[in-house]
């Protein structure tokens, strides 16, 4: 059941994830563990994409629609 509340959360959440694996891919090069530093970067990335995308489509639910539609913005 997605609200006004969670899918902000959700956004934020993917933002945060997002800004955490490019940020993290800008200085793995500076750390020892130059691989798993960028595997890691890139997980944080690919989630972030997964959490949006699987939020957006949680919001073309028929039910949720008619939900989402009363948030004030």
């Amino acid at each position: 059941m997605l609200t006004c509340k969670r899918l902000r959360t959700a956004v934020l959440l993917s933002a945060l994830l997002l800004i955490l694996g490019l940020v993290l891919e800008a200085i793995a090069g500076a750390t020892p563990w130059i691989v798993s530093t960028t595997y890691l970067a890139l997980f944080l990335v690919l989630a972030g994409v997964v959490v949006l995308a699987a939020t957006f489509l949680a919001s073309l639910l028929p039910g949720t629609a008619k939900r989402l539609s009363e948030c004030q913005h």
